[in-house]
């Protein structure tokens, strides 16, 4: 199939990643981050100055027994760091100079569903598999109906699918065949319109799909509403990217956990030429990014694109699914009668200022962290669906989850979204409402309801 988006929005934000790859200096410290799974309950399997080896389980899924996430590292551990009511956040860990994997048995060619299942969560690879509805780590005794596999990325600053798989193609192709054997439905590989990455165009044992437009054409629920809808709260969705493929492949190969990246560096708080794409690594320190890159003003550090990504200090580490480093500055003044003018030089998504009416430069727009707002009431709903190709009234669908209508909200479509496909909507917003917190908290409350 061929999926052609109309609707959604390329944000024309400045420094964006250019450039040949380059190479990161071996960090001091890398870390586990635990807060994307904010509403997990965990067991530590481990102390601070325990020394540990890449791929060690370090904490235990407390609702699903066995799940574990591992050490992206070898070495020793000097912090378990925890936010509030204690929870964790990070498990750091000390680098040696020569690290140790724990291995693994390799999966054999007849190996069975139950075999790959064990393997994988002893090995830590749930955590990379997404589970549709409600977009949680995947649980084993749910079999998914169909899995999805995107290989596209188009929110910004995010390394191209293409790049992250290069020199990896052998094991995208075996995490392809692992995967297939889990469902017993089709396994959808969805990738860029007119790529020349043959580990994509010619994967073996999947159902190709192709997508060409703006963003959102690189999220899987756009990807699961045009081909393969989600239909109720039990009808199971696996979801996983290019990364989490070959991470899946690695470790059936070679009994290996899977720890390099591709960093995307990007943002107009970084100095000219200094953006670019890196090899780097799982929980890469945010310390180590930033010398000599960063503009001398107050700036606020993203983990993860300028749209999704979660906000850090320097002291913080890459999150567990990003492969983006935002750095934009951080505005501390407010612009006298910035409503009167025209916005030369500023971008407008609703064309309020001159540029909404002009092609975007090459270059981009400089970004600040000024919403020129405040939150308000829900103006006019029909500005979303600019920005929304999914057949999914975003405005009605919001308020439905703020008033815990479920019901109402699962029949507008909750069960086909993420809080980050509703990232653009955020932006474009003139109620500046935070609809991707929003989203999120909906599905998991919906979920407990549903006892998911």
């Amino acid at each position: 199939m061929k999926i052609i988006v109309k609707k959604g929005l390329d944000v024309p934000i400045a420094g964006k990643p250019v450039g040949p790859l380059q190479d990161l200096r071996k960090p001091e410290q890398v870390a586990l981050n635990l807060d994307p799974f904010d509403k997990a309950r965990f067991k530590v399997h481990v102390k601070v100055g325990q020394r540990v080896k890449i791929g060690q389980p370090l904490v235990e899924s407390k609702s699903v027994q066995g799940q574990m996430f591992v050490s992206p590292a070898g070495g020793v551990v000097s912090e378990i760091r925890r936010g509030l009511k204690r929870r964790l956040l990070d498990i750091i860990i000390d680098v040696d100079a020569d690290e140790e994997y724990i291995e693994h048995e390799k999966l054999h060619a007849g190996a069975s569903r139950g075999e790959i299942l064990d393997l994988f969560m002893r090995a830590g690879i749930f955590p990379h598999i997404r589970m549709r509805p409600f977009d949680m780590v995947a649980d084993p005794k749910y079999t998914p109906r169909a899995i999805f596999v995107r290989a596209i990325e188009t929110l910004p600053f995010v390394p191209p699918a293409e790049m992250q798989v290069k020199g990896h193609e052998v094991y995208f192709q075996e995490g392809l065949n692992t995967l297939k054997k889990l469902t017993d439905g089709k396994l959808h590989l969805v990738y860029q319109e007119g790529s020349t990455c043959k580990a994509f165009s010619e994967a073996q044992g999947v159902e190709r799909h192709s997508v060409l437009g703006p963003h959102p054409a690189g999220t899987s629920s756009l990807h699961i509403h045009k081909i393969d809808p989600v239909r109720n709260p039990n009808d199971f969705v696996w979801t996983l990217s290019t990364l989490d493929v070959i991470t899946v492949g690695k470790m059936a190969l070679e009994g290996k956990y899977f720890t390099d990246r591709i960093l995307g560096i990007g943002g107009n708080g970084i100095v000219e030429g200094r953006t670019g794409f890196f090899r780097a690594r799982a929980g890469f320190p945010v310390n180590a990014l930033i010398p000599d890159r960063i503009t001398n003003q107050p700036l606020r550090f993203i983990t993860g694109d300028p749209l999704t990504g979660t906000q850090v200090n320097t002291n913080d580490f890459i999150g567990f699914y990003q492969t983006a480093f935002t750095v934009i500055p951080e505005n501390t003044t407010r612009e006298f009668l910035h409503f009167f003018r025209p916005g030369f030089g500023k971008y407008s998504a609703t064309r309020a200022y001159v540029t909404g009416h002009v092609k975007p430069p090459e270059s981009g727009y400089p970004f600040t962290t000024n919403q020129h707002g405040e939150e308000r009431a829900f103006i006019d709903g029909r500005v979303y669906a600019r920005v929304m190709p999914m057949q999914i009234p975003t405005m009605h669908l919001v308020k439905a989850i703020i008033s815990e209508d479920f019901e109402l909200a699962e029949n507008l479509g909750l069960l086909e979204v993420t809080g980050d496909d509703f990232a653009l909507s955020s932006f474009i917003c003139p109620s500046k409402i935070e609809m991707i917190e929003i989203v999120k908290e909906g599905l998991h409350r919906y979920s407990k309801e549903l006892g998911h």
